[in-house]
């Protein structure tokens, strides 16, 4: 229901109620903004933020993933690093496997130091890497992996014989 004001010399229209509601759905949508600002902040996108990576693991154990990204961008690659400190008697070799739940959703692009070669196992692939690693200094292996398919990706990073660690990370369309 419209009412007519005069205002100076013009007559006017407005409808009080259309208006109330206008003001609502505006105030609404500055919620929304405002929570996405701070999600975006806070780095529930990706990119730099708390709430953006995470660290997989203890520094002092055998086996921990350095800061990698919760949230990812599809097709956009990003990198685990995993750091390697093997028990003495290893005879020069390590060996750092993936399971099959990670690498469905990830296509590995590169990994350095390359692997002397890649064996594929029961539900994992397994890298063995020529490296001597001294007890107390890690060795670190950086893995760049781009992801496959949109949604939640979630994995074990493991070292053969020894102590696993779980992944979770999300892909945004």
């Amino acid at each position: 229901m419209s009412e007519s004001r005069r205002s100076g010399g013009l007559e006017i229209g407005q409808d009080l109620r259309f208006q109330r509601r206008m003001w609502a759905i505006q105030r609404f949508g500055w919620v929304v903004m405002s929570l996405a600002a701070l999600a975006a902040l806070l780095g529930l996108f990706g990119g730099a933020g708390p709430l953006s990576a995470a660290t997989a693991g203890n520094e002092e154990a055998p086996l921990s993933i350095e800061r990698y990204y919760r949230f990812l961008r599809y097709g956009a690659p990003t990198t685990l690093r995993v750091h390697v400190d093997a028990p003495p008697g290893t005879g020069g070799e390590v060996r750092v496997w993936l399971d099959r739940e990670y690498l469905e959703s990830m296509q590995v692009q590169s990994v350095t130091p390359e692997p002397a070669r890649v064996e594929a196992g029961s539900g994992r692939l397994t890298y063995v890497f020529d490296a001597e690693v001294e007890p107390g200094r890690p060795t670190a292996f950086t893995f760049t992996l781009q992801p496959e398919k949109p949604g939640a990706i979630g994995g074990r990073v493991g070292l053969e014989g020894g102590p696993s660690v779980r992944i979770e990370q999300f892909v945004y369309p």
